[in-house]
């Protein structure tokens, strides 16, 4: 039987808003799951991200993340401006070495790529011997010096040689190339198809096909 007594009505609508409140409270519910399961993805991605440049940032700021990479080997190469090598032949004479920079692949590696290298070296009377190159590699362990890129040889007596390729070896105080070679000195001028220095430059002997002008003497061949 019907009633319009708002005394049984009001109780009525009052049980119905608690079950609003649980869809409400439910709905809510849901949707902080979805998000949840979104943004988490989201977040162990970046923590990934994190440990993989982490290690990165943490290394020499040469190596930047931004512009051009460095690899590891370039990384490692060992470069000095101006070095200087200095030693002592197997007659405790001694030796120098300069140039404009330098180059290691490694600490352990034993070649030096050398940028304008120049050797001095000194003869038993005193005398001094230069030897200038565009580009040498120094070989440690063997003391020689592989030069190249236009060489030419000084002696303070007024000796010069001029080759495109040589290589000095200081354990006996030699040098040779197989390059074509020209030389001259106040007594004349000589040409060859390469030469071989002895005892830091006390004797000279031009290879393959040699001719020398001498000044005052004519030609000789």
């Amino acid at each position: 039987m019907a009633t319009t007594d708002p005394t049984v009505i009001a109780p009525a609508e009052r049980r119905q808003r608690p079950a609003a409140s649980r869809s409400f409270a439910t709905a809510r519910s849901s949707r902080l799951v979805a998000a949840m399961k979104m943004l988490l993805p989201a977040i162990a991605l970046c923590l990934i991200a994190l440990v993989v440049v982490w290690p990165q940032l943490l290394q020499d700021p040469t190596k930047t993340l931004g512009g051009k990479r460095i690899s590891s080997s370039d990384a490692d190469t060992l470069r000095v401006a101006n070095p200087r090598f200095v030693g002592v032949d197997e007659k405790d004479r001694p030796y120098e070495i300069i140039a404009a920079s330098a180059r290691q692949e490694s600490e352990s590696a034993d070649a030096v790529f050398l940028d304008r290298p120049q050797a001095d070296m000194m003869t038993e009377s005193g005398a001094w011997i230069s030897l200038t190159a565009g580009s040498g590699v120094w070989h440690k362990r063997d003391e020689a010096v592989d030069l190249s890129g236009g060489v030419s040889v000084f002696h303070e007596a007024g000796h010069q040689l001029a080759s495109d390729t040589a290589r000095i070896n200081f354990g006996d105080g030699s040098a040779t190339s197989d390059s074509p070679t020209t030389g001259q000195s106040p007594t004349g001028n000589v040409t060859g198809e390469g030469f071989r220095l002895y005892d830091r430059g006390a004797r000279v002997v031009f290879t393959g096909k040699a001719k020398a002008v001498l000044y005052g003497s004519g030609a000789g061949g």
